[in-house]
This record gives C-alpha cells, structure tokens and sequence, in this order.
C-alpha cells in the first residue's frame, strides 16, 4: 500500500484534476485489503474430468456465480464503502444515502443482494425497482464482493498455464479483459481479467474481443508524453482495450493506471470505439 501511495501522489501531481478520484481509490483500496487478512473462503474443488475437458476445449474453469464468498466480510465491506462514499462528492453521498433507506426500509436483504453482484442484471432491477443509480450500486456491490472473487482466482492459479492460454477470455472464469499489460523487455503482452484479476499471456497483434489479427485494421494512439498508456482499437468490431505499457513506467497498480487515464477512454469513445467492459470507477 505504500508503493500505491506514492504513485498515487505521482499522479497527483501530474494530472491535479484526478485528485479527488484517486484519493476515493486509495481508501476503497486500503478498506479492500484490510479485509482480505481475514476472508474465511471455502475450497473450490474442480473435479477431474471437468480440468481435462476444459484443457482440451479451451473453456474456462469455472463460471462466475460458482466463486465462494465470504458472506460476512462483503456485507461489513460493503458498510465500510459506503462510509467512505459519503465523503467522495455530492453525487456519491446522495446515493449512499438513498442506499441506506431502501436496505433500512425495503426489507433488502444485503447478503443475497451480494451473492447476485455475480450477475450484473439482478443488481441493476434492484437498484431500478428503488430509483437507485445503476452505476454507483453496482461498483458498491461488485467492490465489496471483490476480495473474495480475487481469493477465489488465487486458489485456481496454478490450475492453468498463463503462458499458453492465448484466448481473448479469461481462462479461469470466461469473463473478458478489462486491460492489457506489455511486461518484460521484449514487451509479452497480457490481458486482465475484469472480473478475478487473472493475467494470461496473448499474441501481441490480436484483438480480444472479436479475434482479428490483421495488422492493417488494428491500431492505437496515446496522449502526447504518455507512451505508457495507449489505446488499441480494431476497425473490424470498433472496439478498443487499453494497454499499459510496463516497459515506459515502473510496476503498480493497473487498475490505477486505467482510473488516472479516463481523458484516453473519452477520446477512443470520441473517435466512434467502444469499451466491452467500461472502466467501473467512472461513476
């Protein structure tokens, strides 16, 4: 967390108008990792046959709703968010405001509310049953249910090869990258997972979304001095992925380095692409 502090100040610095986001970041980050010291998550067991078959077809582990959670720890994160949310800006406070007075009055029950941040559309009827912004519900929902997701991953990582996978999806849970990371110096490239983290390597020119690989419809472009963060966008699906180049900056945090970039997303969006997974801090 120290290391993400002072990137943090760095970006500060650099750009002064993300000051308020970033600074939202670091706390809902400090309160994520507080909680992951004690997440009491129960074992996932793949049976064998479902390993093999998933190996040789190139399908995904396990599906999303089958990740454990810890019950408690997300409820108690979920209060804490919301604490922290009433400091962010207006907007933010108003909502978690409202949030409070339906799960007070409503008679929502927050724990299965949780359990259905595994499927995007249950949250969304929710919070349009109560006249709750969509955005702002579901980021509290799927951030407090986040470490538990991310645990999850933890237990399944050494069930695949990162290396070989080379699939536009996530081989653990099927879910689509919300990034790309070049590493190393001859610059491998690899996608993150938006929904458990996971990294696994692709081929440098390919498109995750719809798998074109022709150089002549695939491109990108970055904001003057900043080489470290670019767009790739695909004129075959006019869909684009942001890349952050850890050759040009030092490791940390990529989710970060997405949020301290949202200027890039405007101008891709601007430009006609769209997003497949937008970047959930955007509320």
């Amino acid at each position: 967390m120290e290391d993400l502090g002072d990137r943090i100040q760095q970006l500060k610095k650099k750009r002064p108008d993300y000051g308020e986001i970033l600074d939202f970041y670091q706390k809902v980050k400090e309160a994520q990792d507080k909680v992951k010291t004690s997440l009491k998550i129960a074992p996932i067991i793949l049976k064998k046959k479902s390993k093999e078959f998933s190996a040789k077809e190139g399908f995904s582990l396990i599906q999303k709703e089958d990740f454990p959670l810890d019950t408690e720890a997300s409820v108690s994160l979920f209060e804490t968010l919301c604490h922290i949310g009433k400091e962010a800006n207006p907007h933010m406070a108003e909502q978690v405001a409202k949030i409070g007075k339906a799960l007070d009055h409503a008679g929502i029950d927050l724990k299965k509310l949780l359990k259905k941040g595994l499927a995007e559309q249950r949250v969304e009827r929710v919070a349009d049953e109560f006249g709750l912004d969509k955005k702002v519900f579901l980021f509290l929902i799927q951030s407090s249910i986040k470490p538990s997701i991310e645990a999850g991953m933890e237990q399944l990582r050494t069930e695949v090869d990162p290396e070989t996978c080379l699939k536009g999806y996530c081989p653990v849970c099927g879910s689509l990258p919300s990034l790309s990371l070049l590493k190393e110096d001859v610059g491998k490239r690899y996608l993150l997972c938006s929904f458990c983290g996971y990294q696994w390597r692709v081929d440098r020119l390919f498109c995750p979304f719809c798998g074109n690989k022709d150089q002549e419809s695939l491109h990108y472009f970055h904001g003057e001095g900043e080489e470290a963060h670019r767009i790739d966008l695909c004129d075959k699906c006019h869909q684009y992925i942001k890349t952050i180049d850890f050759r040009k900056i030092e490791q940390s945090d990529p989710v970060l380095e997405d949020l301290a970039t949202l200027h890039l997303d405007i101008l891709a969006t601007q430009k006609g692409y769209k997003r497949p997974v937008p970047n959930p801090w955007a509320i």
